[in-house]
């Protein structure tokens, strides 16, 4: 039994989940031989071939049809193997399992009958699309320059400093740490539609007027926290038909959460809920003293009711572990409107659905009867593993450090990627450019002989691009990110004609060693023996609970099939 096989079987466990429906679990019985014993568990031909029949045939492993087959059953019988153990332990009785699948219960129920009820046909119409096309600033395309400074004090000096009137060109030029732009007075040097600019920059600058100059706005660049000061150049119109796939998906996530609130009104009105005041203040009192710990307050507290509907109602301790399960802090309990503003948002709304849901059946959809069967045996191996796996493995620092110097690659920060590029009107002839590229010694001086990039001059016919540059040119950023040093890429369609170019550096450093760095190669080496002690794990189960293989009911239907494709 090797690691590989053992490690693509648990992924296959989950595919298996519909066949236990199907076909039973380890039920005998008289019409199809038994391939293979686990335990008191069978395992028949007909629960191998819907096994098999659910695998993606990319995803079966073996030299021929005959090992993968046999892969196939090692696969199936580590899995009863699993669901045995599980058993055993009695995982389902486990309260992390419980609520697990109680969680994904609720979950699934309220998609699906969001589905069937709130997602339905959502039209729109061409004057809609004008006007959200108009009020998002959509209808434009800018050109801006950008001063960068290392903190939001600086850049407020920035912005004192041009509103006294002092030239923006210049002080991009002496003060930007994107050199890059700064030496072109922080010009971007393009026309930028909106869906083109990262929405936390976009979002400040495309409602400004040409001249305008903007706040400081928040962008990361190598790595750092940096603040820019924007100002508006130039704007040209840009086509409605460049922003309507972006458009349609606003009109309709607007429309949907109309409906949503349609909906809610509706079911509001039919389940009547109502908050029970007078019991928040036994949370908000309670909440300081467990701080940030599990709040779940025992005994007759948690079974007071903090709200009810016709049909249901929600407990204190129901109220907490689903408050805990969106990760709000208990602190924030101690505020009473905070307590009321979960309720009525987030609390009832699910609860009302869920009722509506079951109302109408949809609880008892087959769609829902498989995903639940899905998720049960994933939570069975999943917590079974958590219990005795994961939770006995340990990491020392030492152990971490020497991950971290074996493994340097891991820890390699994203870089920036220098090219030499050539922009021309037409694809033929950068198609041309493209061969001698390949084959010239000196590629600067060929692109500075044909680019017509502006600026490229004073640049040596180079680009340089990182995370800040991402924004100026989208499609060769992704284009040259597939190549390594020294290849050449293109022609690529952009606003400006055809670019083609070559990768000529790309500078990555080593993270230093931290606590960030620390945490990574602490977590490297934990996944790494869990996955072992996963193996090992079931390699034990087959010594405790017995296998056998019935050889003699193998089925033969491949050398069938072989002796039918002579004939």
């Amino acid at each position: 039994m090797n690691t590989a096989r053992i490690t693509r079987a648990l992924f296959l466990l989950g595919a298996s989940c519909l066949l236990t429906q199907l076909v039973g679990c380890g039920e005998p019985s008289s019409e199809t031989p038994i391939l293979a014993e686990v335990g008191d568990q069978r395992i028949e031909v007909a629960e191998f071939e819907a096994f098999s029949a659910a695998i993606p045939e990319g995803m079966k492993e073996g030299a021929t049809p005959e090992e993968a087959d046999r892969q196939l059953l090692e696969a199936l019988i580590d899995k009863k193997l699993l669901l045995l153990e599980a058993q055993a332990l009695k995982i389902e009785d486990d309260p992390s399992f419980k609520r697990k699948l109680d969680e994904y219960e609720r979950d699934h129920l309220f998609e699906l009958y969001r589905e069937q009820v709130v997602n339905l046909r959502i039209d729109i119409t061409e004057e809609e699309r004008e006007a959200h096309w108009r009020k998002t600033h959509r209808d434009r395309a800018l050109r801006f320059a950008g001063i960068m400074v290392e903190t939001q004090e600086a850049a407020l000096q920035v912005l004192a400093e041009l509103k006294a009137g002092a030239d923006f060109q210049r002080l991009a030029a002496k003060r930007s740490l994107h050199r890059e732009t700064g030496k072109h007075g922080g010009d971007s040097g393009v026309y930028m539609l909106k869906d083109k600019v990262e929405k936390g920059i976009a979002d400040h600058l495309y409602h400004l007027d040409v001249g305008a100059v903007s706040d400081p706005v928040p962008m990361g660049y190598e790595g750092k926290s940096r603040y820019v000061v924007f100002k508006i150049l130039d704007a040209i119109p840009a086509p409605l038909s460049a922003s309507r796939e972006e458009i349609d998906k606003e009109l309709v996530a607007q429309k949907m959460a109309e409906r949503r609130m349609t909906v809610l009104d509706s079911l509001t009105q039919v389940y009547r809920p109502h908050i029970y005041h007078d019991k928040i203040a036994l949370i908000t009192s309670l909440a300081p003293v467990y701080a940030d710990e599990d709040f779940v307050p025992p005994g007759e507290q948690g079974g007071e009711m903090i709200c009810s509907y016709e049909g249901g109602q929600v407990s204190i301790a129901e109220f907490c572990r689903i408050v805990q399960a969106a990760h709000v802090p208990p602190r924030s309990l101690a505020d009473s409107t905070q307590i009321v503003s979960l309720l009525e948002r987030a609390v009832i709304p699910q609860r009302l659905v869920l009722a509506a849901a079951r109302a109408a059946g949809v609880d008892r959809d087959p769609r829902m009867l498989r995903a639940l069967a899905t998720k049960r045996v994933d939570l069975l191996l999943s917590v079974l593993r958590w219990r005795q796996v994961d939770r006995n493995v340990t990491v020392t620092e030492g152990e971490a450090r020497a991950f971290y110097d074996t493994n340097p690659e891991k820890f390699i920060m994203p870089g920036t990627t220098v090219v030499i590029e050539i922009l021309v009107p037409a694809d033929s002839l950068a198609q041309r450019l493209k061969r001698e590229l390949q084959d010239t010694k000196d590629p600067e001086r060929l692109a500075l002989q044909y680019t017509q990039r502006k600026g490229s001059k004073q640049r040596k016919a180079r680009l340089q691009f990182d995370s800040y540059t991402r924004q100026l040119h989208p499609q060769l950023y992704d284009a040259v990110q597939t190549l390594g040093v020294g290849q050449v890429g293109g022609p690529v369609k952009v606003e400006e004609g055809y670019s083609v170019f070559k990768v000529e550096e790309r500078k990555q450093e080593l993270t230093p060693y931290d606590a960030d760095s620390q945490r990574r190669a602490r977590a490297y080496v934990k996944i790494d023996r869990a996955k072992r002690g996963y193996v090992d794990y079931v390699r034990a189960l087959r010594q405790k609970y017995p296998v056998v293989i019935r050889e003699e009911n193998w089925p033969r239907r491949h050398e069938s099939a072989r002796v039918e494709a002579k004939e």
